[in-house]
């Protein structure tokens, strides 16, 4: 048995049987002593608050240890991001700080274990850090909206206050993930890094304008430009490669594509569908039929006049479209005519009520099939947000049987659970002869 405590010197030590694993325990300052060394010191963990130790109770010492393993698992994420060591102080004193926190003192280990992450990302984003919340994601194991959940409590809880990051601040970094650079890469895929960024910049940049960065998680989004962009600086060569194929080439993050994978292929998508409309608007093509495949050779004149084929293609759309209701409806007004030439005077249509076909369908009765209508004003518009483009489905609760317990039961039905003199005949006898059996 140790005599003292090499943390404060306190001779006040005592055994402690923790499952299996025999310790020793400093009772003034909460240490743990095993075999005569300092597992866990108050030095390591100036940033938390001990908790004093009570042989005779097990749930005022095990707290201690889960904050103490906290503080390991929040240090060891601040090391895997190379934050700095302020960062990392600051990172551990707001852990220290939530996991105190009356909301978060009865909640799960996996809750605690995010909550961690929401401290490094916090901290992070107030440092201005370009750390994305699905690189936390990846790194913890968890869904994105798990993550999102605890966070948003978090940050109301303690009342933290964090600006919005804009996808521009996280790119340079985030193209300098990919390894394509001259010596680390053949000469065919090698792309320098700055070249490279500008080019996903501008990518980028487009997708603002159309679109497609509103709402959106910022991680598939930028894969996509990236694709987009090294595929466009070479597109004769590198055009056949899959987005799979690029991911091993440029050796990326796995976080940053293989559990994206299908929102990544969305985002190129519409990507490639923008820059479809954008290239049939370029003069030398003369609305020639412009490929998704094969876009990747017009990106460099597309990005060149970006904002004069954008006013273009939107101009002409709308063009198309006044054209279209002009010819609807001249075909409607045509055969009309002829059909109210031909009734007689007395078979002459009636007038319809103002208010009886409201009264028919009623206004507040939606559909759950909800379709936007013919004359919806998206269909005036070229580029919409997603929220109108593709629209969530709504929930429908199953119904549940309105049973309380208290319903009355008929006659009828309490005679078909009673059994007639016959029933009960046979059920004796086959009784017997199973015991004779």
């Amino acid at each position: 048995m140790p005599s003292s405590c090499p943390e404060c010197g306190s001779s006040n030590v005592v055994e402690d049987d923790l499952y299996s694993q025999r310790q020793w325990v400093c009772v003034d300052c909460g240490s743990v002593v095993s075999e005569g060394h300092l597992t866990s010191t108050l030095s390591e963990e100036t940033q938390g608050r001990a908790v004093p130790y009570h042989a005779s109770t097990e749930t005022t010492k095990q707290p201690c240890r889960n904050l103490i393993a906290g503080y390991s698992r929040v240090r060891a994420l601040c090391r895997i991001l190379r934050i700095s060591s302020d960062m990392e102080s600051e990172v551990v004193s707001l852990f220290g700080r939530a996991y105190n926190h009356p909301n978060f003192i009865n909640v799960t280990l996996t809750k605690k274990e995010i909550l961690g992450g929401c401290c490094v990302l916090a901290i992070c984003r107030q440092w201005n850090w370009p750390i994305a919340m699905g690189t936390i994601c990846y790194l913890l194991g968890v869904e994105n909206t798990t993550l999102g959940a605890v966070y948003q409590e978090f940050t109301k809880a303690l009342n933290i206050e964090i600006g919005a990051v804009s996808i521009m601040d996280m790119l340079e970094s985030f193209c300098y993930d990919f390894k394509l650079g001259p010596q680390q890469v053949e000469e065919v895929f090698a792309e320098p890094p700055q070249r490279l960024v500008d080019r996903t910049s501008a990518l980028i940049e487009l997708a603002a304008d159309v679109w497609i960065v509103t709402g959106r998680q910022p991680l598939p989004v930028l894969t996509a430009a990236v694709y987009l962009a090294w595929q466009s600086l070479n597109p004769t060569v590198r055009m056949k490669y899959t987005f799979i194929k690029f991911c091993k080439i440029g050796q990326a993050p796995e976080q940053l594509w293989h559990r994206s994978r299908d929102s990544v292929v969305k985002r190129l998508k519409e990507l490639r569908d923008v820059l479809c409309k954008l290239g049939r608007e370029l003069p030398w093509l003369r609305g020639g039929e412009v490929e998704p495949s094969t876009v990747v050779k017009l990106v460099d004149d597309i990005l060149k006049n970006r904002r004069a084929l954008l006013v273009r293609a939107v101009r002409n759309y709308e063009l198309q479209q006044q054209n279209e209701t002009q010819t609807s409806r001249t075909t409607e007004r045509e055969p009309s005519d002829t059909k109210r030439s031909d009734l007689p005077s007395s078979q002459t249509p009636e007038l319809v009520v103002p208010g009886q076909a409201e009264c028919e369908n009623p206004p507040d009765e939606e559909d759950t099939d909800y379709q936007l209508p013919p004359d919806h004003w998206s269909k005036r518009h070229l580029f919409l947000p997603p929220c109108v483009t593709s629209r969530k489905r709504r929930r429908v609760d199953a119904p549940q049987p309105e049973v309380t317990g208290d319903e009355d039961i008929s006659d009828s039905e309490i005679e078909s659970y009673i059994r007639s003199q016959d029933e009960i005949e046979i059920y004796r006898k086959v009784r017997k002869q199973l015991k004779e059996a």
